[in-house]
């Protein structure tokens, strides 16, 4: 089958019918926060390319394909459009690293399913984040990089800086190996553990840390930790995490559609939202979207409620968490990452979006697990 095919015809390519061309359109998402690029993307992505291929990895073929059209300068680049080009830069190397590792071994393919493998090397690669030098990489391109990455964070960061990114990664691991749980138990979760652990599957914390190194300044562990400081976060973080569901739900269909056995587990917002709620699946991305919509009017409303009182590094903080949500989104309608699912069909996924005005419930959607966001902190 080949043309154009809407989002209806995604079901059929989960039966393994493949179209050549596959179009989602997201319903318009409420979004009333900043947008911003740096001035310096091209340069951020140049200089990560020649620091990851300095290693040996993603040098040709499909794997340089595939980094090039992840555009890490552009993702971070939208987070801290005002941040120093040499500070972003240990953020987008990291990001180009951790964009190369997820996909030889978190969720693609066979070693989507070697839950051994992920944690053997995902174990070796946090020691090596925790102590550069008690591993030696032995050849090993990645654990050398992540070495050189460990490095810079400890010149640039404090000890508690460091901490807070290596507290992030052990997340995201421990996230990552859930996912594998659910996979090999061919066991889609239901929307409530879904909620609570995917700001985790995402490195929500992982991507986050950079952040503040490379501001400068450390947030006082008593602002970081206050309940709504910490709300904050996790609703950015999962407002995120969810509308990645929303820009690679084509590209996951795409891929279901020519795997030998397509996954009877779903790890996707969509299609959680139309299992439990027997949805159709444009009423699926319908609601998909409104609860994202839900989220940001939290997360707009919790923020300005705690800026009058932040101390400087925080509400730089909060600036970037805000920039995460408008710029996560952007970036992802765009990135190559998502429109060629393979690193071999430029433009095989179309997903089209917009943002309205139009401002949703303020109510706290009934997920157990998210309820305390909209508790009066």
């Amino acid at each position: 089958m080949s043309g154009n095919v809407l989002l209806p015809a995604a079901a059929r390519a989960r039966g393994g019918n493949g179209a050549d061309h596959l179009h989602v359109v997201i319903p318009p998402r409420y979004c009333p926060l900043p947008t911003a690029q740096h001035p310096d993307t091209a340069l951020l992505n140049t200089r990560a390319a020649s620091w990851l291929n300095g290693y040996g990895l993603c040098r040709e073929g499909v794997q340089r394909v595939r980094m090039t059209g992840n555009d890490c300068g552009g993702f971070y680049g939208r987070l801290m459009p005002r941040a120093p080009a040499d500070r972003l830069q240990l953020a987008v190397d990291w990001c180009v690293l951790m964009f190369a590792f997820d996909d030889l071994h978190c969720d693609e393919g066979p070693a989507s399913m070697c839950a051994g493998n992920f944690a053997d090397v995902s174990t070796r690669l946090l020691r090596v984040l925790e102590a550069p030098h008690a591993e030696p990489a032995g050849g090993e391109p990645f654990l050398a990089a992540a070495g050189d990455l460990a490095a810079r964070c400890r010149s640039a960061g404090t000890p508690v800086q460091v901490g807070r990114v290596l507290k992030g990664h052990r997340a995201w691991f421990l996230g990552v190996l859930w996912e594998f749980g659910c996979r090999l138990r061919c066991r889609t979760p239901t929307l409530d553990v879904y909620a609570r652990m995917r700001q985790h599957t995402a490195a929500g914390t992982a991507t986050t840390s950079w952040m503040e190194i490379i501001d400068g300044a450390e947030i006082p562990g008593r602002a970081m930790d206050a309940p709504a400081v910490r709300a904050l976060g996790e609703l950015a973080l999962t407002t995120a995490a969810f509308d990645d569901d929303l820009f690679s739900y084509g590209k996951e269909h795409w891929l279901a559609a020519r795997a030998p056995h397509p996954p009877r587990c779903r790890l996707n917002l969509v299609d959680i939202l139309a299992a439990e709620h027997g949805l159709g699946l444009e009423a699926a991305l319908e609601a998909a979207v409104d609860l994202c919509n839900r989220l940001t009017l939290r997360f707009v409303r919790l923020r300005d409620q705690v800026l009058p009182t932040a101390c400087a590094p925080l509400r730089c903080y909060l600036d970037h968490l805000s920039h995460l949500i408008r710029g996560n989104l952007e970036w992802g309608l765009r990135a190559g990452r998502y429109t060629n699912p393979d690193g071999r069909h430029p433009a095989a996924v179309t997903t089209t979006g917009s943002f309205t005005r139009a401002a949703p419930r303020g109510d706290a959607p009934p997920i157990p697990s998210i309820a305390w966001w909209w508790d009066r902190l």
